[in-house]
């Protein structure tokens, strides 16, 4: 894949993001979410805001002097001012030397305390809901941002191949949790992406379920869903083990769960509608009898944020995928006080189809060790 240089892609974001502004007749765009921050200056702290002019001009990173060589490092192209009094302060000082007259805000990342301090400070006459578009924007990927999202999968897999030659009955769900994430640090992430799901047996059964005391056992299932993050894009797969074996049900529902997932990998390809990848993946675990066990959408979209667009899921919309897209493919089945199952890959659409990013194997003899 051909690299482009990092000062190309963000001047290219924010021409996006700028048309979009002026078309709406905003003078600028106050950016409170961290991650849009990151992905439209290149600056990774928190507790700062971002304006954005719509006109031409360089971003303006409202921050404080924690953060100030920081900024040089990771954002030299940006304006930076380190405020000496609120964020809400020296953002009003800003709109009044620069005349700004229509603040749009990101309704979704500003909280009612933050927007009734800044409309104390700038007026909330100024202050303008806005769809600034970044979630659309953010869901195509360029091809350095699925490199990074390649390299975080290549991350996670090398990590759980040593986590095969670790995991053995009577460890603790919490203990193969740690030695995941210590060695997925140890070979290069940033971090997780989010907090590592590993469930033995009946625990297998909640979706979201939190590591704790409860010990693996021979014979019995374990559930791991985990995921790295590399220069900040993350990656996410689940798979199940069985250690030494798998009860005669949940062989049965893990090869209807492995049908469902590439019954939905195969519908993947630009223009297919959101909701059509869902359901035949869906279908599978419809006919099989388990359809009151599956209770989540398909998939969503990974990047800067474990949860992006686009969602595959019965309540998706009119969406359509497009080329650029990564998206997880999750189909599961839970029964309760039994176990569960759940297989995910990571999926980027092409402009002719699709290329499935993870690729540890999956089928039902391999997950047995």
């Amino acid at each position: 894949m051909s690299k482009s240089k990092p000062t190309e892609t963000l001047d290219s974001r924010l021409r996006k993001l700028r048309g979009r502004l002026r078309d709406a007749g905003h003078d600028a765009l106050l950016v409170t979410n961290p991650v849009d921050t990151r992905y439209l200056t290149g600056f990774v702290g928190d507790d700062s805001w971002t304006l954005v002019p719509a006109k031409r001009g360089q971003p303006i990173v409202l921050s404080d002097n924690r953060f100030e060589e920081q900024i040089k490092q990771e954002a030299p192209h940006v304006k930076a001012v380190m405020r000496k009094q609120s964020l809400a302060d020296e953002l009003a000082k800003l709109a009044d030397r620069r005349n700004l007259q229509r603040i749009a805000v990101q309704c979704g990342h500003l909280t009612l305390a933050q927007y009734d301090a800044i409309g104390k400070k700038v007026g909330k006459r100024r202050l303008q809901a806005f769809e600034d578009g970044l979630l659309e924007q953010r869901a195509v990927k360029t091809d350095d941002e699925v490199r990074l999202i390649r390299k975080a999968g290549k991350i996670q897999q090398e990590a759980f191949i040593e986590l095969l030659d670790f995991i053995e009955p009577g460890q603790r769900e919490s203990e193969v949790a740690a030695f995941l994430e210590y060695r997925m640090r140890a070979l290069g992430a940033d971090g997780v992406s989010f907090p590592s799901i590993v469930a033995a047996d009946a625990n297998a059964a909640l979706p979201h379920a939190i590591p704790g005391n409860r010990k693996l056992k021979k014979g019995g299932i374990v559930l791991i869903d985990w995921g790295a993050k590399y220069k900040g894009y993350c990656s996410d797969m689940t798979r199940v083990i069985g250690l030494g074996g798998m009860k005669p049900k949940m062989r049965e529902i893990y090869q209807v769960c492995l049908e469902s997932q590439l019954a939905g990998i195969d519908a993947i390809r630009p223009g297919v509608k959101l909701t059509d990848v869902d359901a035949a993946a869906r279908k599978v675990i419809d006919d099989a009898g388990y359809g009151d066990f599956f209770g989540h959408g398909l998939g969503h979209g990974i990047g800067l944020d474990i949860h992006e667009a686009p969602r595959l899921s019965p309540l998706a919309g009119p969406g359509v995928l497009e080329p650029g897209h990564v998206v997880t493919v999750e189909p599961g089945i839970y029964l309760p006080g039994v176990g569960g199952v759940r297989i995910e890959d990571d999926v980027l659409v092409t402009a002719r189809g699709k290329q499935v990013l993870t690729d540890l194997p999956k089928s039902l003899e391999s997950a047995i060790i």
